[in-house]
């Protein structure tokens, strides 16, 4: 008996150890969730959230961070954040990253730091405890348009397919399921709304509101629409419960919700829908709609309603969110009622605003596709400094040729002529490889000026609405030296309230062409060395630049206003166009000033603070899209003057980038808006919203600062382009 007692404790043994290593093994693992449902976008931000062992990270001076590979090959660090707990065992964090490259992995890291807050850059008191690499599948291209879709909507995918161009490219749908969390929560640095950046249109079924959408979710996805979104809200009978369960969407609303009434007909939305088959009257019986308080006084444009009468209620109302549109539908077509119906997916199209397949991006095409697209051009002229330019070719390959035929012609020539002083003819080739060293030298001296260099540019958009107020603004650093620098940003505005939050990145050229985001490798680095965040978002630290190069970055603020920038008396007459005055309460001078609302522009010139302009007083309007594609009478036609991408003039591309649709989009440009499509406001100017353009100040103040072992002068102010935008709303 003792003998088999001896052999089954090996057995036992055998049999628990492995159950308690892989138990072990599991509490020590770090783990992520990256991307929205496991999908992430290459040149754009997504979200990671860490689950980590409690062991590793419950010390208060342990903080978490991801670092990712840019486009040059160097990795960045995020800023650390502390975990919180999530159970006995576990805690999380959650973080953003932006991926440089499609081939690329991320690592996360735990480091015991007493204070990120306040750490030393020169001699950083830090301690990598934990490094581990969290392998993703492929990104996404940078292209690559994003649907997100919150709920059992079968039709969206079919409406993807049906939307496809003639390259083939189509809106990739992304459905997450809210009951296993894989809609990200909001992360503790960064702009609000920033994780759902590489998301390009969305839509909410109210059905899916009560199913484990949280609050935080939803605020984080109502920031991204304020911030220049595109949602598609669908709550007909579901918006009670859907009230009920989250407060936050009562903002998505044209109006106060009162009640629900029966849906007698529905003739109106047969009609937008342009179906062949109209709803089955069984169903039409079933079917309830919301009216709000005052049907009168609807915020948006109503496309949509039940009758024709002016007071009817309204089925789709399209308005604008801050920089960003909501369409509301009344019904729920995610039911059973709507998948059978032929017509919900011509509907769907039409909600979306998207075209039918047989659109085509005009010169754009299957050769433009990860190519340069708007946002190249833009980085294209930003890289541009004073006294730095490229070396002509033709002078590099002259230069090439005199140095061959220096090497074997001329060579042998003084080898045979220097019979009698064979020390000539050792002497001769040094002399050569000299002497061309220093012409090659001196010539590059001529293209590159000395000390370090910033180019900057960008827009500044408010929202009188709401008092917000975003910044996009980008910049180059050239230096003639090799170095580090650290590079910061903030509002120029002082009156600015506190609850601004701001981020500065990386800003890739476009495409697969190299050091693009869509390139399969990145591209060589210069420098090698890796940088990091500092405490705040709006901070890089230890950026690393070679000589005779130059690096490109991007900013991004939101904030809000304490007063009202412009005083508007604008509203629309009975022929829809503009009419009243508006004051300039900016304490800055705005430039070469334009009104635009609809299809029409008016010429303002330049407003001085405190000035006030009447459109009576000026000349009547003019075409929108005449005015943007440079059209002029050529004999008995007006001629568009024709989009060049190696123009490098900053104010027109952010001028046309800022109004892409209006021009004519791709079929004008022969771009893509690239990273440049949140910055389109052309929808709003059908959407009971007046847009000022005017050349102003920067918005953004860009700190970079040298570190003391770089040599050279302190940074040389290369030059700065600025549009502001100011939306008011139409008065009744």
């Amino acid at each position: 008996m003792m003998y088999m007692r001896m052999a089954f404790v090996p057995l036992l043994l055998f049999l628990t150890v492995p159950a308690v290593a892989n138990a072990s093994s599991e509490n020590k693992a770090v783990s992520a969730d990256v991307g929205l449902n496991n999908i992430t976008r290459a040149g754009h931000w997504n979200p990671v959230t860490l689950h980590l062992p409690k062991a590793l990270v419950e010390s208060p001076t342990r903080y978490v961070a991801v670092e990712a590979m840019d486009p040059d090959g160097q990795w960045l660090r995020s800023p650390l954040v502390r975990p919180v707990s999530i159970n006995d065992t576990r805690w999380s964090a959650s973080l953003l990253v932006k991926l440089g490259s499609r081939n690329t992995t991320i690592r996360a890291v735990v480091i015991d730091q007493e204070n990120p807050d306040t750490r030393s850059v020169a001699s950083p008191q830090e301690q990598v405890i934990e490094s581990t690499i969290l392998r993703i599948p492929q990104p996404l291209e940078s292209n690559q348009e994003i649907l997100l879709l919150l709920g059992d909507l079968v039709n969206a995918k079919r409406v993807s397919r049906l939307a496809a161009r003639e390259d083939g490219s189509r809106m990739l749908v992304i459905s997450p399921n809210p009951e296993t969390s894989s809609i990200p929560v909001s992360p503790v640095f960064g702009p609000a709304g920033l994780m759902f950046d590489g998301v390009d249109k969305a839509i909410i079924c109210g059905n899916a509101i009560e199913q484990g959408i949280s609050d935080e979710q939803l605020l984080q996805l109502d920031a991204w629409i304020r911030q220049g979104g595109d949602l598609l809200f669908m709550a007909g009978m579901s918006l009670p419960s859907a009230l009920s369960a989250s407060p936050v969407i009562e903002s998505w609303l044209p109006g106060t919700f009162d009640r629900m009434i029966p849906l007698r007909r529905a003739a109106a939305l047969e009609t937008y829908a342009r179906a062949n088959r109209p709803l089955a009257r069984r169903a039409l019986e079933t079917l309830q709609i919301p009216i709000f308080d005052d049907p009168a006084d609807i915020d948006g444009i109503i496309k949509a309603s039940v009758g024709s009468a002016e007071n009817d209620p309204p089925l789709v109302v399209r308005r604008a969110y801050g920089f960003g549109q909501i369409t509301w539908i009344g019904v729920d077509l995610d039911t059973q009622t709507f998948r059978s119906w032929s017509g919900t997916d011509s509907l769907l199209l039409n909600l979306l605003d998207i075209q039918s397949s047989g659109d085509s991006d005009g010169r754009a095409g299957e050769v433009r596709r990860g190519g340069l697209d708007l946002a190249g051009q833009l980085r294209l002229a930003i890289d541009r400094f004073i006294g730095v330019s490229v070396i002509p070719f033709e002078l590099i390959a002259l230069i090439g040729l005199l140095y061959v035929c220096a090497i074997y012609p001329l060579d042998w020539w003084i080898a045979r002529r220097s019979e009698r002083f064979r020390w000539v003819t050792w002497l001769a080739l040094p002399l050569i490889v000299l002497g061309f060293t220093g012409i090659t030298w001196s010539t590059s001296q001529q293209f590159k000026a000395d000390g370090w260099q910033i180019h900057t540019a960008g827009l500044f958009d408010i929202d009188q609405a709401t008092q917000t107020c975003r910044a996009s603004s980008f910049a180059g650093i050239w230096a003639s030296s090799n170095g580090q620098f650290d590079l910061s940003v903030s509002p120029v505005e002082a009156t600015m309230e506190n609850d601004l939050r701001s981020v500065v990145s990386w800003f890739a050229a476009a495409g697969r062409n190299i050091g693009g985001p869509d390139a399969l490798a990145p591209h060589a680095s210069l420098a090698g060395a890796p940088y990091h965040y500092g405490p705040a978002a709006s901070e890089l630290q230890d950026i690393s630049i070679a000589a005779a190069s130059s690096q490109l970055f991007e900013a991004n603020w939101i904030g809000r206003l304490p007063t009202d920038p412009i005083q508007s008396t604008l509203g629309r007459t009975g022929q829809g166009t503009l009419r009243g005055t508006l004051t300039s309460q900016l304490p800055t001078p705005l430039q070469d000033c334009v009104l635009m609302h609809a299809g029409w522009l008016y010429n303002v010139g330049t407003l001085h603070p405190g000035e006030t302009f009447d459109l009576d007083a000026g000349r009547g309007p003019q075409s929108l899209g005449a005015f943007l594609t440079k059209k002029r009478a050529v004999k008995d036609r007006n001629v568009s003057a024709r989009w060049k991408s190696d123009d490098r003039d900053i104010l027109r591309i952010l001028e046309v980038a800022g109004m892409h649709r209006a021009t004519g989009g791709p079929e004008y440009t022969g771009l893509r808006s690239g990273r440049l499509e949140n910055i389109d406001m052309t929808r709003l100017l059908v959407l009971n919203r007046i847009i000022l353009v005017g050349k102003g100040p920067p918005a953004t103040k860009w700190m970079p600062q040298k570190k003391a072992e770089s040599k050279g002068d302190d940074f040389k102010d290369a030059g700065d382009t600025t549009l502001w935008r100011i939306v008011l709303e139409v008065r009744n």
